[in-house]
C-alpha cells in the first residue's frame, strides 16, 4: 500500500510539468507525442491512487475502476504512444 501511494505521488508529480510542456509545444507531431505521454502519466498515476484508496478503504468500485479500467487504458495510451513514435517520430 505504501509503495502504491509513493508511486501515485511520484507519477502524478511528474505528470504536471509534462502536461504544461505539452500545452506549450507548437510543433504538431511533437505536441501529439507529448500529449500522449503526459496522458499516460496522468492515467497511470490515477491508477495507483485509486489502488491505494481501494486498499485503504476497501471500496470495491475503486478496485474495479483501478484494475478494470484505468490500468488497461493507461497501457493502451502507452502502446499508442509507441506506435505513433515508431511511425512519425524522427
Amino acid at each position: 500500500m505504501l509503495l502504491n501511494a509513493f508511486d501515485a505521488l511520484l507519477i502524478l508529480g511528474v505528470s504536471v510539468p509534462s502536461v504544461v510542456m505539452a500545452s506549450r509545444i507548437t510543433i504538431p507531431r511533437l505536441r501529439t507525442l507529448s500529449i500522449l505521454l503526459s496522458s499516460f502519466f496522468v492515467m497511470h498515476g490515477l491508477y495507483h491512487l485509486l489502488g491505494v484508496l481501494s486498499q485503504t478503504y476497501g471500496i470495491e468500485v475503486l478496485d474495479f475502476l483501478s484494475d478494470g479500467l484505468l490500468e488497461p487504458f493507461s497501457y493502451l495510451l502507452l502502446l499508442i504512444f509507441g506506435i505513433y513514435l515508431y511511425r512519425f517520430g524522427a
